[in-house]
């Protein structure tokens, strides 16, 4: 069995900040400002501390006050028991109950798929607070400071992490109804090697993985327009500057609107899939069960108007 440590050993507990401001900044005045205490109160400290402990931790030198060697040693071990309360002081206020729930995603996720959803998991949990933080590209679920993520998983997660999957990575060109137009009436995937392309940075073996995925060999080197995020891709597919490859459910509208097509039936599989992910030691939490389950039915009742890839036609 493990032995707990005596709390009776523990020095005054009063006198830390007084210590840690002190042996900082070797000043007691500046100290005791920074603390908004008196130079005698913070001199009284010291005193009781070092009382406590048996042997000096400061000692003057003119005007000035330096550490002690055992000063040096126990500032070292002070400093990091309140940087550790600091921590847990900090991870229980931001996970308490009227924290909210903080939702991290990529900036297309966020703008394209999530942000339409969100009003409804507002009237289905009124009593959530949330806020969402998006990142451009390439990133990983920060353990610290977000709650859940809705990422494209494509390696083995880490034993402290839990992912549902909400939908699988597919691949699929889309383009402006004006392209299409000048394409020949039946329209292969080695049709679009003489098209502009348009790559995302963070992505760059979406078209080669596509084009293998459709049976086209030999791919010569591709020209392609480079943009950061798939929702930059999308715009310039919109107003006809190329074809953009997409990965996930994200141009719903606009095909549906017709401000952009297929101009292949030629879906691939990458090799990743869009899932929802949390710490597992905090799979208890309230607000993250209900967002997590709520977002695992929303998309499931989306797939009936999808087709087998999830890219609505």
């Amino acid at each position: 069995m493990a032995r707990h440590p005596s709390f009776r050993a523990l020095p005054p507990l009063n006198t830390l900040r007084g210590f840690e401001a002190a042996a900082r900044l070797l000043n007691f005045r500046r100290a005791a400002e920074e603390l908004n205490l008196t130079h005698a109160a913070i001199s009284h400290q010291m005193r009781l501390l070092e009382g406590d402990l048996g042997c000096a931790l400061f000692r003057r030198e003119g005007r000035a006050v330096v550490l002690t060697e055992e000063g040096r040693i126990f500032y070292d071990h002070a400093r990091r028991a309140l940087d550790t309360l600091v921590t847990g002081a900090g991870i229980i206020r931001r996970f308490g109950p009227e924290a909210d729930l903080r939702i991290e995603t990529y900036i297309t996720v966020a703008i394209r798929w999530l942000s339409p959803r969100l009003p409804r998991f507002h009237a289905a949990h009124p009593e959530i607070n949330f806020s969402v933080n998006t990142r451009r590209t390439q990133w990983w679920f920060d353990e610290t400071d977000t709650d859940v993520a809705i990422m494209y998983v494509d390696r083995d997660l880490p034993a402290s992490l839990r992912s549902k999957v909400l939908f699988e990575g597919t691949l699929y060109p889309v383009c402006s109804p004006s392209i299409l137009a000048e394409l020949s009436p039946v329209v292969m995937p080695a049709d679009l090697l003489g098209l502009p392309l348009i790559e995302v940075s963070s992505a760059p073996n979406d078209w080669r993985d596509w084009f293998r995925a459709a049976g086209v060999e030999n791919v010569p080197t591709l020209r392609y327009t480079k943009v950061d995020t798939y929702a930059l891709a999308l715009e310039m597919a919109i107003t006809g500057a190329g074809v953009a490859m997409l990965n996930g459910p994200f141009a719903e509208e606009e095909l549906r609107r017709r401000e952009l097509v297929l101009p292949v039936d030629q879906v691939a599989r990458s090799g990743g899939d869009w899932a929802v992910l949390y710490r597992i030691d905090r799979e208890r939490d309230h607000k993250i069960r209900a967002f997590v389950k709520w977002l695992v039915e929303d998309v499931a009742a989306d797939r009936n108007r999808r087709g087998p890839a999830g890219v609505a036609r």
